[in-house]
């Protein structure tokens, strides 16, 4: 995914994988660059929608063991769930699980 770093003095655009690109549009640090010589329909200043990787389907459970710290902290996001204290993975997703 092609991102350009906010605030960034030179506009160079980076190309991350799809896992980083959105931590760092949840972070806030980064901005799409999609539209920007390609197909996308996303302009600069708004961030990619959270949507699930090709192939992956619910599994009957919450899936939380199966989501990066990244993923799990955007999810948490999502949900209203502060995740601050959190030191761990298994933190944030005790967080998760005790908040229906």
């Amino acid at each position: 995914m092609r991102l350009r770093e906010k605030d960034s003095k030179n506009g160079e655009v980076a190309t991350k994988g799809w896992d980083e690109a959105q931590a760092a549009l949840l972070a806030g640090t980064h901005v799409s660059a999609e539209d920007e010589g390609g197909e996308g329909e996303r302009g600069p200043d708004q961030p990619a929608a959270q949507s699930p990787k090709p192939g992956s389907e619910p599994s009957g459970g919450d899936d939380l063991d199966g989501k990066t710290r990244p993923e799990l902290e955007a999810f948490a996001v999502e949900r209203g769930v502060d995740v601050s204290g959190a030191e761990t993975r298994a933190d944030v997703i005790a967080a998760l699980r005790a908040r229906p």
